[in-house]
């Protein structure tokens, strides 16, 4: 026990002697003990020393041990005082007791062993105060921290009685949010609806909060996004993670902990990129729909321009009529490529360019594309030449069209380009594997070359490497390279090029195709005997007089019993009358349309499942349509259609 300082308040003499007798005797250590005969003298001595304890009688001069008892809780209310007194008055006692007093002790039974028992009572009286004051200050520390964490969070921080729908805590993040000074507070209720919630999300609140109540388990996490009203009636969005904070008797959520975040920015953001995604996805509509028309309106025409052409050049005129023709149908087919990269380009870019996968003969190709640019070779006095690794396989499995396209692109920008020397395609087998082989596929030339800054440029979109002049002396899009790098990509190959200005060009493309097994059916009009559809009938819905008359020509030469109609509803009139075994339908058509045409028939005549039935469209994009994919056609001819791709539909679907 820590040393003792004791006060006594006494004015007898005997009984302050026996008092300190008692005191000696007892099991304690007395640092310093003080004897004071009057009230006024105890309250002068607490005003410079304070004791461990006093000691007070009640009977004293000019007052009692009542108001000294008063005076001394005034000045020290934890220091513990124990009244003396000659009398045994409970009722007194119980004055003392109530004013403050530790203990109260008749003078007669003072003695060293009572007086040791109430000092070792004092201590501990003294240690369970010590530590009370030192857990109130820790949960004082406690509180200032958790205080100042929900103050300084930056995140709202709140708890709320959604039984009652009030607030009982929330820090002041929600005021700055909502527009409101320190000083200034939230109108009251702050979760009340009326007041902060945005009408819209009323409902939103209540469901939200019912199912809290109800289902809710503790512990789990349960997100929502809400808009509350700023001051200034403007939105302010909000994002919320709640959990159950306590429950009523029923075990449903009575009250709820959250945090939310101002995400206001955010959601705008978000209306922003989702206008501007409207914007982008109406912006791509309207160049599809352009695109759209202009195929068709192009296309249409180019499809007679063509087809007469060709049906011209496979008749006895004159020499110098046939060079007329071969002069129209080139000019011709620069017209088609031109309309050909402009629309394969806008394919590509709304991701509905398709690859086909299927068994070519790459020699038979090479020879086809020999005699496309062996007359123009031979106009320019170049010298035009094709190499093929003889370790390439006979059949190839992939997608010969777009290939083709490469190499056209290839070695018609070769040939464009170099007005003397040499264009030479080599085509080597890289590696060669169980099931398929990598293909280097180049074409040099001893052009006009390419200089080294514009290099890195040619595979733009729209952008040529030539200066000005040399761009309006050759002429061009400028989109074939970049359409042959995506059709590459898309095929999972790479193109590089190599090019020294002044001395010509080198592209090289990587390409990988499947090995096939076995021999593909030749081109029909490759082989020598001639397309028939006799004893065939065929019905043709087609508007355009130009596409009729040409249709009509090629029937008659197949020698097909044949009907053609100016739109769809002719041609549900003729079916009720009679039954075809091929139907060629026009998608763009007056008075009712291929689309039309094509869903009455396959609900109206269904003895017509099997017939099958080839749509003709002028617009490229039509078979990447829902709505036209949905009809079941058998086959698509784009338009202009050559003579030969007609046949080979047309062939494969009779089984011819």
């Amino acid at each position: 026990m820590t040393p003792l300082n004791l006060l006594l308040v006494e004015d007898d003499d005997i009984d302050a002697m026996e008092f300190k007798r008692a005191i000696r005797k007892c099991n304690v250590e007395i640092q310093e003990m003080r004897i004071c005969k009057y009230a006024e003298e105890a309250i002068l001595t607490l005003e410079s020393w304070i004791p461990t304890c006093i000691f007070i009688d009640y009977q004293l001069p000019k007052t009692n041990g009542l108001e000294l008892l008063k005076k001394i809780k005034k000045i020290a209310p934890k220091l513990p005082v124990i009244v003396l007194t000659s009398q045994g008055d409970e009722r007194i006692a119980v004055e003392m007791m109530k004013a403050g007093a530790m203990e109260y002790f008749p003078k007669a039974e003072i003695n060293a062993e009572k007086l040791t028992k109430t000092f070792h009572t004092m201590s501990q009286m003294f240690e369970v105060e010590k530590e009370r004051e030192v857990a109130q200050k820790e949960l004082a520390e406690k509180e200032e921290f958790i205080q100042k964490v929900a103050q300084l969070s930056p995140n709202i921080i709140y708890v709320i009685d959604i039984e009652n729908w009030t607030n009982i805590f929330h820090n002041h993040q929600i005021s700055e949010i909502l527009g409101y000074n320190d000083n200034e507070p939230l109108p009251e209720n702050v979760f009340a609806f009326s007041r902060l919630i945005d009408h819209q999300d009323l409902l939103t609140f209540r469901k939200h909060y019912n199912y809290i109540r109800h289902n809710l388990k503790d512990g789990e996490v349960i997100e929502k996004e809400f808009r509350l009203k700023h001051k200034n009636e403007s939105d302010v969005w909000i994002i919320t993670r709640e959990v159950p904070f306590k429950r009523n008797d029923d075990g449903e959520v009575l009250e709820v902990l959250g945090t939310a975040i101002d995400i206001t920015s955010r959601k705008l953001v978000e209306k922003e990129l989702i206008q501007a995604k409207k914007d982008a996805e109406e912006a791509a509509r309207i160049k599809s729909d352009f695109l759209s028309t202009m195929s068709h309106e192009i296309r249409t025409p180019m499809n007679a321009i063509i087809g007469f052409t060709d049906l011209l050049l496979t008749s006895n005129l004159p020499e110098e009529h046939l060079q007329y023709l071969n002069t129209i149908k080139y000019s011709a087919d620069n017209l088609m490529v031109i309309l050909n990269d402009i629309l394969d380009f806008s394919k590509i870019e709304a991701g509905k360019f398709s690859l086909e996968d299927f068994e070519f003969d790459l020699r038979e190709k090479i020879g086809h594309l020999y005699r496309t640019f062996e007359f123009k070779a031979k106009e320019k006095g170049i010298r035009l030449s094709f190499d093929i690794d003889d370790k390439m396989p006979a059949i190839l499995i992939g997608d010969a069209y777009r290939l083709n396209q490469i190499m056209v692109n290839l070695i018609g920008n070769a040939l464009k380009f170099t007005s003397e020397g040499y264009v030479n395609i080599s085509i080597l087998v890289e590696k060669e594997y169980s099931d398929k082989v990598d293909l280097k596929i180049c074409v040099k030339d001893s052009g006009i070359g390419i200089s080294n800054d514009k290099l890195s440029l040619i595979f733009d979109s729209f952008s040529q490497a030539h200066n000005n002049d040399a761009t309006k002396f050759f002429g061009g899009t400028g989109l074939g390279l970049s359409i042959t790098r995506k059709i590459t990509e898309l095929m999972q190959g790479e193109i590089t090029a190599e090019s020294e200005l002044g001395t010509g060009s080198t592209f090289c493309v990587k390409l990988t195709f499947r090995k096939g097994n076995s021999v593909p059916a030749r081109d029909i009009l490759d082989t020598n005997i001639p397309f028939s559809l006799k004893g065939y009938s065929v019905i043709v819905a087609e508007d355009i007089l130009a596409n009729q008359l040409l249709l009509k020509h090629l029937l008659k030469r197949w020698e097909a019993d044949f009907v053609i109609c100016d739109n769809g509803q002719e041609v549900l009139e003729t079916l009720q009358l009679r039954n075809f075994d091929l139907i060629l339908m026009d998608l763009q058509m007056p008075v009712m349309d291929g689309v039309t045409t094509m869903k009455a028939i396959r609900n109206s005549f269904p003895h017509l499942s099997k017939v099958p039935v080839v749509a003709f469209t002028a617009d490229t994009f039509a078979q990447t349509s829902q709505e036209i994919i949905d009809c079941k056609f058998q086959d698509f001819i784009t338009k202009p259609f050559r003579i030969d791709e007609l046949t080979t539909v047309i062939g494969k679907l009779l089984n011819l």
